[in-house]
Parts: C-alpha cells; sequence; structure tokens
C-alpha cells in the first residue's frame, strides 16, 4: 500500500496507526494496533478527496466539527487466521467533550450472523494536524479528480 495520509504514534502498549492509501485499483484504510491491524476500502477515490478536505477545513478555533465515513467490505473474506470486518466508521473531528481537541478515530465491526460485534477500535487524540494538512494538501493536488462544470 502507498500510504498518501498517515498518522503514527507509540504509547505504552506499542504502535499505533491510521493510514490512507492506494493498493492497487482503489484506496484503502488501514487500521494498526500493536495486536492487529486491518483494512478496509474506501467506496471510491472521491471519499478519499472529500477525507483530505475535512481535513484541511479542520477549524483552528474550538466549535463543532466532525465528518464520518462509513466503510464496508462486500462478502465474507477470511485471511490471515480470522475473520475480516464487514464495515467500519472512520471520523475526523473536533472533540466537544474534551476542550474541542482534534482526533481521527476508527471503529470496525463484524457480523457473527444474528449479531454485530465490535472489532478494532484506533483513536488518535491530538493528531499532527499540520502535517496531516499538507499531506492533505499533496493528496488533492496529485489526484484532484473531476473537473466540475
Amino acid at each position: 500500500m502507498d500510504p498518501i495520509i498517515s498518522c503514527h504514534w507509540q504509547n505504552r502498549q506499542g504502535a499505533w496507526a491510521l493510514t490512507v492509501g492506494h493498493n492497487g485499483d482503489g484506496w484503502e484504510l488501514l487500521a494498526s494496533a500493536p495486536s492487529w491491524s486491518e483494512s478496509i476500502p474506501f467506496a471510491n477515490p472521491e471519499e478519499v478527496r472529500r477525507l483530505a478536505q475535512a481535513l484541511l477545513d479542520l477549524p483552528a478555533e474550538p466549535e463543532p466539527y466532525e465528518f464520518e465515513w462509513q466503510l464496508s467490505r462486500t462478502g465474507s473474506a477470511a485471511a490471515e487466521g480470522g475473520p475480516q470486518p464487514h464495515f467500519a466508521t472512520f471520523a475526523v473531528g473536533l472533540d466537544p467533550t474534551d476542550d474541542h481537541r482534534p482526533y481521527l478515530a476508527y471503529q470496525s465491526y463484524y457480523d457473527l450472523g444474528r449479531a454485530t460485534g465490535l472489532g478494532l477500535e484506533v483513536i488518535c487524540e491530538d493528531p499532527p494536524v499540520d502535517h496531516l494538512r499538507a499531506q492533505a494538501h499533496a493528496f488533492l493536488t496529485a489526484f484532484p479528480g473531476p473537473t466540475r462544470r
């Protein structure tokens, strides 16, 4: 995967990351925790452009702000010894309950037939906003998308 937008951090448990990258013909979000990682595709490049724009638009002043994406994997893929998530949410925002600090948050869910189980949760609090904005700007410059008429 060729990473375009990434946030990496370390804590006493180990290394964590949220990375968006180009993988073959599509775009994927890779969520990594010390114990495991998983990836899930974006529906199309326009969704990645919306993410980049949401990062560029992240307010400098405390105010309500959140963009959320619903990501899903079709079919019941199983790989690397376990089930893959069928769907996940990914959000970029300012936390209204914590002084409007910026965050990136990922939560996956497993389809267990008659129930839904929680999967991997990865939350980046206080991400390097200036670095993410620079990555988002570079992405939008390299992949501007269709021109609007």
